[in-house]
């Protein structure tokens, strides 16, 4: 496996940005989560929990443990299915961010991963845009 890394900017600042990863009602409306469930402890060592609802109505509870947390500027986090992911976010010109997520994976999984991205930050995009 090798390290691959998805950049993106975000049309927001970088505490903006932050904020809407690590706070519970804002993680709610991007991962998409149930309302009410998310719990995150963002901290090194700290852990999250939220439950989503499937296309077919079924409620899944999903977990993760917070690896790395560097305010307002990194989070290594896992994510479902337990890849660790680093999330660093980078304050780029015109309160714009650029977010780079990195994670260990092989060659044949890179256009899953930048899809899977692509669509998280889409989901931040659409959160940031509500709070602005």
């Amino acid at each position: 496996m090798s390290e691959f890394t998805v950049t993106r900017t975000l049309k927001a600042p970088r505490q903006r940005v932050w904020q809407v990863l690590t706070q519970p009602s804002y993680f709610e409306g991007w991962l998409p989560a149930k309302s009410g469930t998310a719990v995150l402890d963002v901290r090194t060592g700290g852990s999250w929990q939220a439950t989503v609802i499937s296309p077919a109505g079924e409620e899944i509870a999903l977990t993760g443990r917070y690896d790395e947390v560097s305010e307002p500027d990194r989070l290594v986090m896992t994510v479902p299915g337990d890849a660790v992911t680093a999330i660093t976010l980078t304050s780029a010109p015109d309160g714009t961010t650029q977010v780079a997520y990195a994670f260990d994976v092989d060659e044949p999984m890179h256009a899953m991963v930048t899809e899977g991205v692509d669509e998280v930050l889409r989901r931040v995009s659409v959160v940031l845009a509500e709070i602005a």
